[in-house]
């Protein structure tokens, strides 16, 4: 079978086979991922940001660029695209804005500031519900879950208002806010993960 494509990021291969083996909520159905070597991971990845509770660089990145070099790939992962060789692609992280493969739009890049400030310093943000505006300013994100246009800027704000605020009452419901997309399917997983922890600490 050819696929039209088969595109590898090694770090969301990382920290997916990370979460999964040290989540606690649904270890034993989610198929554990094939993990790379952190010799391979690139710095400063958006990707890192979202899974990291340790992040501690500054700044991060989210455009990649196809390797087409499958010479220089690593081992594992000659191996594993060897599977799909018409249309395996390997993307690596950028400076330049080559590629936004994960199409991250305004709203996200917004979240993800107000993610990076809370991972550099998680006394520091605060969040005001603002229903008109989306905006990180001076440490103080100014929004409301329900005007957030991604996917993606929802879950980042759930996990924000969960870890600054105690509050899961946007994620009150039976919905999953992911659609198909891999990166969201495994950060909400993530997110469900540290409600899960939440709660279970305060019925203790």
């Amino acid at each position: 079978m050819t696929l039209a494509s088969t595109n590898l990021v090694p770090e969301l291969q990382y920290w997916f086979n990370y979460f999964v083996i040290n989540g606690e909520i649904n270890k034993n159905q989610i198929p554990i991922p094939t993990t790379l070597d952190e010799v391979y991971l690139p710095q400063k990845s958006f990707i890192e940001l979202l899974f990291n509770d340790s992040y501690s660089d500054n700044e991060y990145k989210y455009y990649y660029e196809e390797d087409t070099n499958k010479y220089s790939w690593p081992y594992i992962v000659k191996t594993r695209m060897g599977v799909y060789p018409a249309s395996a692609k390997y993307y690596t992280l950028t400076d330049s804005t080559a590629t936004n493969l994960f199409n991250l739009q305004q709203h996200d890049t917004t979240l993800l500031n107000a993610l990076l400030a809370y991972r550099l310093d998680s006394t520091a943000v605060s969040i005001i519900t603002d229903t008109t505006s989306v905006e990180f300013i001076s440490n103080v994100l100014y929004a409301a879950y329900n005007i957030l246009n991604t996917n993606l800027s929802k879950l980042i704000f759930l996990y924000l208002d969960l870890k600054i605020n105690g509050s899961y009452t946007n994620y009150n419901n039976e919905n999953l806010v992911s659609e198909g997309s891999l990166l969201e399917s495994v950060y909400e997983t993530y997110v469900l993960d540290e409600m899960f922890k939440l709660v279970s600490d305060r019925s203790i």
